[in-house]
């Protein structure tokens, strides 16, 4: 087996492997909470999407502008959505998959 082969099919197993094992870690946004509170003050029910996940890396805990009136916002928070982990997971499948199928044996021409 080739080395870009080998590289293509690490490329592919690596693609798979980030947005599978980051979905536990997902929560549902701010602003989707809030919605799913007003859906549901109504009787409704509200079917979350993958755009309402987001993935927090770093919670923050300091409340920004609280005692002059202003909006409270968390700070020192780092969140990635969700969609973002998946299209870079396969981006890379993708790529991983352009690496074996573009790897061949080079055969000597004579």
């Amino acid at each position: 087996m080739s080395k870009s082969k080998k590289v293509g099919i690490l490329l592919i197993i690596i693609g798979v492997f980030i947005p599978s094992v980051l979905y536990p870690f997902a929560t549902l946004t701010i602003s989707a909470t809030l919605i799913k509170i007003a859906f549901a003050t109504r009787g409704a029910q509200y079917e979350q999407r993958l755009s309402d996940l987001e993935v927090v890396f770093k919670k923050g805990y300091g409340i920004a502008g609280y005692s002059e009136g202003k909006i409270a916002v968390p700070e020192g928070r780092i969140a990635v959505p969700y969609r973002y982990i998946v299209a870079f997971g396969i981006t890379i499948a993708f790529v991983g998959i352009s690496f074996v199928a573009l790897s061949r044996k080079k055969k000597d021409i004579k």
